[in-house]
């Protein structure tokens, strides 16, 4: 089936929730941004795995009928959605705060986001290897994505795509600019399960002794033994990996 995917649960309704608190009360200047962001989150968790413009422009005519009816506005789908200044909400407007610091608020404007990742990308390319990437709408928005993700506790997402479209150097990039380190296994000849294991037991370190923000990047690509998927699936539901450490290993 194409929309094998389309499985929705209680757990996205928390998300939306979760996404909601991730605004302070003290940062939210009246009811229209409030409603705003509740469309900005049903719409991430839910829309952002619709694969064609039917099921989007549904949703989004789903969403201005709610606004409708329990918020007593009558926005259309393009006041919400399409208007003048795209709905956007993010965390990276204001270069230079601390990532603790930041704060979650509507983009005020959109058409500031290019030259603003221009900015961070010469900042990314002037410490790391160089990137050449253009920043137009689609990407702006599959960043503003990540950096959502991210910020999140236990952020996770899986990108689908054809090769070569952008989602390693975009994921990199977004990592950059939410202050976070990017780490990647290198393959190498004979690499099985003992050695991504190692890996992993090099990222646990890194995040849970040193307490550095790290996004695990994995491709597709890196699955040359089908239990990586089983431990990688592990470390999502649970946190950790069974028995990844010997009993001499722990302190």
């Amino acid at each position: 089936p194409s929309k094998s995917h389309y499985t929705f649960n209680l757990r996205d309704v928390s998300k939306v929730v979760q996404g909601l608190l991730m605004v302070q009360a003290a940062h939210i200047p009246s009811a229209d941004v409030l409603i705003r962001l509740w469309c900005h989150e049903v719409t991430r968790v839910f829309a952002d795995r619709f694969i064609d413009d039917t099921d989007r422009s549904y949703f989004k005519g789903l969403v201005a009928e709610y606004c409708k009816l329990q918020f007593k506005q009558s926005w259309t789908t393009e006041d919400i959605f399409d208007g003048e200044n795209k709905l956007i909400f993010a965390d990276y407007t204001k270069p230079g705060t601390p990532r603790e610091e930041r704060k979650y608020e509507l983009v005020a404007d959109v058409s500031k986001l290019g030259p603003l990742f221009d900015s961070y990308l010469d900042e990314y390319n002037a410490e790391n290897k160089e990137m050449r990437l253009v920043f137009f709408w689609d990407a702006i928005e599959h960043i503003s994505r990540l950096c959502r993700v991210l910020r999140q506790p236990r952020g996770n997402a899986m990108l689908v795509g054809v090769g070569g479209s952008g989602k390693q150097s975009l994921t990199r990039f977004a990592a950059y600019v939410s202050e976070m380190k990017c780490f990647q296994v290198e393959l190498t000849k004979g690499y099985g399960i003992g050695e991504f294991r190692e890996d992993l037991k090099k990222l646990f370190f890194m995040t849970g002794c040193d307490g550095d923000p790290v996004v695990f990047l994995f491709a597709d690509t890196q699955i040359v033994v089908e239990s990586f998927v089983e431990d990688i699936n592990n470390i999502l539901n649970s946190g950790e990996v069974p028995n990844i450490f010997a009993n001499d290993e722990w302190e």
